[in-house]
């Protein structure tokens, strides 16, 4: 009878204290799920690009997360017992309270912050530019959108020359750098014009650190890209200026499968349908949004001008829509306050023709203007230069520098110091008006690079005058049918695997009567 008393009081004083128990153990969860979203607070601050949360920090938030679930679980199976029998749950009360305390004691043990270096993570931060238009805002809102869908693999990203997809696709590059919970790979590869699989191969391989020795096969090269991608994880692979359709399986690109994206941007909406992407088009600025980003790149300034707003209106019409053309035509006004300089400004645009070759041709025609407004031969001459080198390849300036001035295309000065001086001065008038892009790396060190249309551009205007053969892989020099008369320079630049016989000089090119300046390999 003793024994029987006793056990209905233990209960009793379980179910009295329970109330208690249970008031403990919320107030500790309390507790520990703040220290949760402070956790998760200082992630955000510390999860920047090739970095992961280090495994015992994933561990801790995931038990949170499993013992909160527990304590929910366990409120719905006391609100469905009686008054009699709540107590019965003390003991897995207290083995949950347990459980928080030691949670909480475990991430008073985290030092040296909550990430480490992540090997697996590839990727590079690109470069970018504010992007204007509420239309390619919308069209980086459904390229992101695509991307988190699993559902959709390959993506075309397609439009005119110079409507913006390249800058459209550096932002999403940057952002998917961000979202490090996704994807452990984003590849960006410049393709251009002349496709090259044996460019490509090098560029992937270079990216995810497979290195060929030489003697390697197409084949093989694509078999030692294809295993090294299958094995790292999902990737999103950007191919960006595509011109016509590539064999995936040649180049060694793993089908996108288990969450792997391939994105390319192209100006043909048939290559998109041809490699099998969901097609997305970006879309030129409409005349106010050009109207507006004219304003912000000449100064609003030029309205204080009395009759000038008219014209800069229909200069900024002119450019259809295309930021590339609006922001170099609205740099080569800049501080311009003659309105004759305006009006001659708009005559010159107007007479300029559209050619049979379509629409790029009137983009090219856009750009020229900038050219030439440079009038100075010799100006114009150091920007056309600079398309002797890789497209997408930043330029350092030193170098160009020197090589302006070994052309004569700077003057000779007094002094080394005065003709770098003297050089830096023209860098500096190409970059104000957007014929240039410059990057900054430190006080005194600054490379620059061609916008894509710009650089065709350029080589449009040299013609004949130039051959430029960069980053093709090529292994023998450009058939002779391709050195014209005229002939000035020739550029075989990141064409290491490429053979020039000994006696080959650019007098002894048939039909070359002119001296060439053949850029180094």
């Amino acid at each position: 009878m003793d024994f029987v008393l006793n056990k209905i009081n233990k209960h009793l004083d379980n179910h009295m204290s329970f109330d208690q128990h249970m008031k403990d153990l919320k107030r500790k969860l309390k507790e520990l799920n703040g220290t949760k979203k402070d956790t998760e607070s200082i992630m955000r601050t510390e999860l920047q690009p090739r970095k992961k949360l280090k495994a015992e920090v994933q561990i801790w938030l995931e038990n949170v997360e499993r013992l909160n679930g527990e304590v929910q679980d366990l409120d719905d199976r006391i609100g469905e017992s009686s008054a009699l029998t709540r107590g019965f749950h003390t003991e897995d009360v207290s083995k949950i309270t347990k459980e928080v305390e030691e949670l909480i004691i475990q991430h008073g043990k985290f030092h040296g912050g909550l990430v480490v270096d992540n090997p697996q993570w590839i990727g590079q931060v690109l470069s970018t530019i504010s992007l204007s238009g509420e239309a390619v805002k919308a069209c980086v809102k459904e390229i992101w959108q695509c991307l988190m869908d699993d559902g959709v693999r390959k993506i075309g990203v397609w439009g005119m020359g110079g409507v913006g997809k390249t800058s459209i696709m550096k932002v999403i590059n940057n952002q998917l750098l961000k979202e490090t919970g996704k994807f452990e790979i984003v590849i960006w590869i410049t393709v251009s014009k002349e496709v090259s699989i044996v460019k490509l191969q090098k560029d992937i391989a270079s990216r995810i650190g497979v290195e060929f020795s030489g003697d390697e096969d197409e084949t093989t090269r694509a078999g030692m890209i294809f295993e090294t991608l299958s094995q790292k994880g999902r990737f999103v692979m950007i191919l960006d200026d595509l011109w016509e359709k590539v064999s995936l399986e040649r180049i060694g690109i793993p089908e996108p499968s288990a969450g792997s994206k391939l994105v390319l941007t192209t100006r043909s909406s048939d290559v998109c349908r041809q490699v099998g992407c969901r097609m997305i088009k970006v879309k030129p600025l409409t005349e106010e949004e050009a109207w507006t980003l004219f304003l912000e790149k000449a100064g609003r300034d030029i309205l204080n001008i009395r009759g000038v707003k008219p014209i800069a209106r229909s200069i900024a019409k002119r450019c259809a829509g295309l930021p590339l053309g609006v922001i170099t035509i609205a740099s080569c006004m800049k501080g311009i306050d003659d309105i004759s300089e305006w009006r001659n400004a708009l005559k010159e645009l107007s007479l300029r023709k559209k050619s049979v070759n379509g629409f790029e041709e009137e983009v090219f025609q856009q750009l020229q203007f900038s050219f030439d407004r440079l009038k100075n031969p010799k100006l114009q001459d150091c920007f056309l230069s600079c398309a002797l080198y890789p497209e997408d390849e930043e330029i350092e300036e030193r170098s160009l520098i020197q090589l302006w001035i070994a052309e004569g295309l700077v003057e000779e000065m007094d002094s080394m110091r005065a003709g770098f001086d003297r050089g830096r001065a023209i860098m500096n008038r190409l970059i104000s008006n957007c014929l240039l892009e410059v990057f900054t790396h430190s006080e005194n060190e600054r490379t620059i690079k061609m916008h894509d249309l710009i650089r065709d551009m350029a080589l449009h205007i040299a013609e004949s005058r130039v051959l430029v053969k960069t980053g093709m892989m090529l292994e023998k020099i450009p058939d002779v049918q391709e050195w014209s008369k005229d002939l000035e320079k020739v550029s075989l630049m990141r064409n290491q695997w490429l053979y020039i016989p000994l006696e080959m000089s650019p007098q002894s090119v048939p039909g070359s009567q002119h001296c060439c300046c053949l850029i180094a390999i």
